[in-house]
């Protein structure tokens, strides 16, 4: 189920494996309930936090006085918001200097300036990050027990999906402890320090400086924070574990293993009981075991597992296509009294990985069509919101494409809670480095002490989900022992879950006998279009599956053609499936003297690692100065916007019969080149501010065998049927304004056509929100799309026109934004420009019900308003 919806308004025409607060809407990865007589399990702990952006001196004291700092709610990253050092919002450094050309070049160079969160000479994470800024930053929060009567044995823990990064906690001054990686949950116990009575004072200090991260992380605690009550006898945390040894269409089994901890002073007499219900919400199977060893009295401090097999008939097995979720409610009785409840969703499937079959899905071969996804969400940074995870993974899926990978950590929970009910499959990776370190302030520092802690966490928290297929142990590990390291990581994840195959991103590209082939299930290769040495690493290890995890833009037909043609290679993962902030200008259009492409010959189009560096820096390769910011590589752009990319791979796939893209003319003498991370700058426009006769390189992607243009309803010259190669073909057209159109067809018949049109000036604003009604649930969102249009109500192509915002009513501005990669401007405030013709706008709704108004307006443009009701979560 998807909340998508196609308004056109105004203008022309789980938390983890285990819980989630009962006040949301219920997870996929799990639900809690309270049991008879005892406190609620599971509670959002995000409201009512004070923020300090800068070191503060005693701040974990409780009597420190925090009064002048600023109250928020998490999730929050630090990052994303505008530097304090900025100019003022009337200031001229907040405008577009992309869209402003100087008369006369300055007598002394200025430096360039600080807008919004970027500062250009910021030089602890530069380009990598994107130009914004780390730092310190403390979070302090006053609180009292829930549920203070009764209370003298009840156990309290606190839970951070994630906070990049060093963060150390505090409780009433005493330090709980620190963990540094920025990706991982983890958890503390509050009870010895807590006042049963009276106000409590957590303190957190997050220390993301120095140069630590190749992409932008954010800064702060940018994931959910969450406090758990129970009594003494308590099933710790990520303690339950759903796999499905058996799965068929007629009978499978469902095995739940349970912890349990006793946290008291005297033994307990524990069992547990687990009832299982189908999609429906009827009960299917049941079973009751008492704890096994140590027996049925667990000792005070003492741990204990029960294991429950339950027979499933007729199982709703889950797919891609069929997302069908089962869930496992485990009770655990002392004395006959239920003391802890726990629900824990799970999905009945069926996985093999090998050399012959490649990858099979409930007995079916399934083909991946993937993407790399890092996870800021533009706009809003690295704050992670339910609804801004489920919106990602309904538009990729609705492009095509049927995996992730969580590149190049383990994601937020809510991700991988969309991920399994709408039918997503994903490779969880745990490390972008071990020992060795890719900058000199990242993980590898604490890699040794704590990897096993952070391996552990993640799959002992992820491991219920079906959506997730895989594990990767790591990104392109540059280590010299990688062989013995990853050995002892395999062994380390095997140990908790067998269910999964085992892969390292990037691995196998070194070579066919690399140590890592010792110890993982599945080989992966990465850019190695047309499997130029990838048939070699099957050859010699032909008993393992292999994965192309990392593949160019400018090689979508060669890679995914070379997938299906061989059983083994299970398929692509494109970098990148989505825009994301930090490796600033990597997909930049190449744009080299005339004559490059075919000098450089299928390298334009099938690049290798031949091209020398100083064609890969020059005309567009990794990394690209300021202004730009972003990566500028994805299948989507930074706001969810198709790409022409994602427009030839529907050609390439099939899912569409043609797609029509014209490239932007460029300077006299040159000419794109489709090369490494990027692609052709191109529209499907037919409106250019060129004279009559100007020639326009025009793209017809298609699956067919033959296509055709019509300019004006007429074929133009040299517009006659020609055949695609890789699912292209290109012509030359004489710029003259109307209707091209293009027309495809297979074996003589016609599968399809799309025509472009000249649109006219821009008349007026629309409004396209994402959803037809909000909750005053805090992590639900509507993502509002500004679109210019001329007076027919036609999206002007390429309108570049600053939209101002109001908001009224029951909610709040959460972030602005476009797709443009080098438009450095404020993320918050209430205007940006427009890019492609279209910008974004992020609502986040009140704590109460009402209604929500946004109102955009542009010079000399028609404004356009909507309102959306916020009513209580259903």
């Amino acid at each position: 189920m998807t909340r998508r919806q196609a308004l056109h308004i105004g203008g022309a025409a789980g938390v983890g494996a285990l819980a989630l607060d009962v006040d949301r809407a219920a997870a996929a990865t799990g639900t809690e309930s309270r049991p008879a007589g005892g406190p609620r399990r599971e509670r959002s702990f995000d409201e009512g936090w004070r923020f300090h952006r800068g070191e503060a001196t005693g701040a974990q004291d409780p009597a420190f006085d925090d009064g002048a700092w600023r109250s928020l709610d998490l999730p929050h990253d630090w990052s994303i918001e505008d530097l304090p050092y900025a100019p003022s919002p009337d200031g001229a450094a907040t405008s577009d200097p992309s869209l402003l050309v100087p008369k006369e070049p300055p007598t002394e160079p200025a430096p360039p300036p600080v807008i919004g969160p970027f500062d250009p000479e910021n030089s602890e994470g530069g380009g990598s990050t994107g130009y914004t800024v780390g730092g310190i930053g403390w979070y302090r929060k006053h609180f009292t027990l829930p549920d203070p009567d009764g209370d003298d044995d009840h156990h309290h823990e606190i839970r951070f999906d994630g906070v990049y990064q060093n963060a150390d906690v505090w409780l009433n001054g005493v330090h709980l402890g620190f963990h540094p990686y920025g990706y991982t949950s983890f958890a503390y116990d509050l009870t010895p320090h807590l006042k049963r009575t009276g106000t409590n004072v957590l303190a957190v200090r997050v220390d993301n400086t120095g140069r630590n991260s190749r992409w932008y992380s954010g800064s702060g605690i940018y994931r959910h924070t969450w406090l758990t009550s129970t009594g003494p006898v308590r099933i710790p945390l990520w303690g339950v574990h759903v796999s499905t040894p058996e799965v068929g269409e007629r009978r499978s089994l469902a095995r739940v293993e349970v912890s349990l901890a006793n946290l008291g002073e005297r033994p307990a007499s524990a069992s547990v009981r687990v009832s299982v219900r189908d999609p429906h919400g009827r009960v299917v199977a049941t079973a009751h075991e008492p704890a096994q060893e140590p027996a049925r009295d667990l000792a005070p401090d003492a741990t204990a597992t029960a294991r429950l097999d339950l027979p499933i008939r007729r199982p709703a097995l889950w797919s891609m296509d069929a997302p069908s979720l089962y869930s496992a409610r485990t009770d655990v009785l002392v004395d006959g009294r239920v003391v802890d409840t726990l629900t824990t969703t799970f999905g009945i499937r069926s996985l093999v990985w090998n050399g012959e079959v490649g990858f099979l899905l409930n007995g079916e071969p399934v083909e991946i069509m993937g993407g790399n996804v890092h996870h800021d969400h533009g706009p809003l940074g690295a704050v992670a919101l339910d609804r801004s995870e489920e919106r990602r993974v309904e538009i990729l899926k609705e492009a095509g494409f049927n995996s992730i990978r969580t590149a190049h950590n383990p994601p937020t929970p809510a991700l991988l809670d969309a991920c399994d009910r709408l039918g997503m499959l994903v490779m969880d990776e745990i490390f972008d480095v071990w020992d060795t370190g890719k900058n000199p302030d990242d993980y590898s520092v604490h890699f040794a002490e704590w990897w096993e802690r952070d391996l552990r966490g993640t799959v002992l928290r992820d491991r219920n989900h079906p959506s997730v297929v895989m594990w990767s142990l790591g990104n392109e590990i540059t280590d010299n022992t990688n062989g013995r390291r990853g050995a002892e990581m395999a062994e380390a994840l095997r140990s908790l879950d067998r269910t999964r195959p085992i892969t390292l991103g990037g691995g196998s590209t070194h070579s066919a006998h690399d140590p890592s082939w010792n110890y993982v299930d599945v080989g992966d290769v990465h850019y190695n279009a047309n499997g130029k040495t990838y048939g070699q690493m099957h050859e010699a290890n032909p008993g393992k599956a292999m994965t192309h995890n990392e593949t160019f833009p400018a090689t979508i037909h060669q890679d995914i053609t070379f997938a299906a043609e061989h059983t083994w290679a299970t398929g692509t993962w494109v970098w990148a499936a989505w825009d994301y902030l930090g490796e600033s200008g990597i997909g930049k259009t190449a744009i080299p003297p005339v004559g490059t492409a075919e000098t450089i010959g299928d390298q334009s189009v099938m690049p290798g690692w031949s091209i020398s560096r100083e064609l890969h820096h020059t005309w567009g390769g990794f990394g690209y100065p300021y202004p730009y910011f972003q990566a500028n590589c994805g299948d989507f752009d930074l706001i969810g916007q198709r790409k022409p990319q994602s427009h030839w791979r529907a050609a390439v796939t099939g899912r569409s019969p043609v797609e029509l893209l014209v490239e932007r003319p460029t300077p006299p003498g040159t000419e794109q080149v489709a090369l490494w991370w990027g692609y052709y700058d191109e529209l499907a426009s037919w409106t250019w501010d060129v004279e009559p006769g100007e020639p326009m390189t025009v793209h017809v992607y298609t699956p067919g065998d033959s296509a055709r243009l019509l300019l004006n309803g007429k074929e133009i010259p040299g517009g006659a049927a020609t055949a695609p190669e890789r699912s292209t073909a290109t012509f030359t057209v004489p710029y003259e304004s109307g209707e091209l159109t293009a027309v495809a067809t297979r074996d003589g018949k016609e599968i399809g056509r799309r025509t472009l049109r000249t649109v006219g000036a821009p008349a007026a604003l629309r409004l396209v929100p994402d959803v037809e009604d909000l909750t005053t649930g805090r992590d639900d969102l509507a993502h509002v799309l500004v679109e210019v249009t001329d007076r027919h109500g036609r999206v002007v192509p390429d309108a570049a026109v600053e939209v101002s915002f109001e908001v009224s009513g029951a909610g709040e501005l959460a972030g602005v934004g476009n797709g443009n990669p080098h438009n450095v401007d404020s993320f918050q405030r209430p205007r940006r420009h427009t890019w492609h013709g279209k910008a974004l706008a992020v609502l986040r709704p009140a704590k109460r019900p009402g209604r929500l108004t946004l109102t955009a307006k542009a010079p000399g443009l028609r404004p356009a308003s909507v309102t959306l009701p916020v009513g209580r979560p259903r």
